[in-house]
């Protein structure tokens, strides 16, 4: 059976490798400081769809020696004396066969600074990088990973979304994420009442005493759910053990379950 000290195995677990990869998958920060150092590389990249052409600018800092690549626009290029310019009309110089003004590679080596404001900033790619941490819980509790990201990005931490997902697991190891959701949002706005106006199969529970917080409500939900001897499919009888393990390994990325998309069913009006 599905009790208490598994899901706090689960909570481990995930403490663990949140750890390792929360990180590696937080959002990339805004350019917000300029950036200066010796010119090693200015490449032209290829025309978007515009056909405007970029250029990536490859800097290495003088005191660390790391390199770093930015992309600017054309006029920033020419601003920073990045591309040949005639010396007498002083406008750029084209190549005859690109038609593509030409690199002024007499720049390698010298120094340069790149205001923030002079940064291009590449677009996010269409597919969001697979997270270990929303796929192992995906994978677990059976929902889709899409669920947990969005459950995620609307601000909850991936300990209180297990806890959701635990107790909206019902006595047959079926999780219900539209219940999980119902009850993140009661978290969220606070808004207990109305929870239990939406879910009348918990009237027995409210009684003369309802919940006027969090840790009531949560309290209230999982003392029914421990009654029930819950199971997470394909998870009944585990050890806390053999969950941790379990979690482990789709916590490495074994869980191809990357569906996208919202439709998780929060339940707010």
């Amino acid at each position: 059976m599905f009790k208490t000290k598994t899901l706090t195995g689960i909570l481990l677990v995930l403490a663990v490798l949140f750890m390792q990869v929360g990180t590696v998958f937080a959002a990339p920060a805004t350019q917000e400081t300029s950036i200066s150092g010796k010119i090693v590389d200015v490449e032209p990249s290829t025309a978007d769809a515009e056909g405007v052409t970029t250029y990536l600018v490859t800097v290495q800092d003088e005191v660390t020696g790391e390199t770093q690549i930015v992309r600017v626009s054309q006029d920033t290029a020419a601003t920073l004396g990045l591309l040949e310019k005639d010396p007498v009309t002083g406008e750029l110089v084209l190549d005859p066969t690109t038609g593509e003004p030409i690199v002024d590679e007499s720049q390698f080596g010298e120094f340069v600074t790149i205001a923030s404001d002079q940064v291009i900033l590449d677009e996010e790619p269409d597919e969001e990088p697979f997270n270990p941490v929303a796929g192992f819980l995906a994978d677990y509790f059976g929902v889709t990973n899409a669920t947990i990201n969005d459950f995620h990005e609307d601000g909850f931490g991936f300990g209180v979304i297990a806890q959701a997902l635990w107790i909206s697991t019902d006595d047959a190891g079926i999780t219900d994420p539209v219940l999980a959701g119902d009850i993140l949002t009661a978290k969220q706005e606070k808004s207990f009442d109305t929870f239990f106006l939406n879910h009348p199969e918990y009237d027995d529970l409210v009684g003369d005493n309802p919940p006027t917080n969090w840790g009531q409500f949560k309290k209230l939900l999982s003392d029914k759910h421990e009654n029930l001897g819950s199971a997470v499919p394909g998870h009944a009888g585990d050890t806390v053990e053999e969950s941790a393990t379990t979690l482990q390994e789709h916590g490495k990325g074994q869980n191809n379950n990357k569906g996208k998309g919202k439709g998780h069913g929060h339940g707010k009006p």
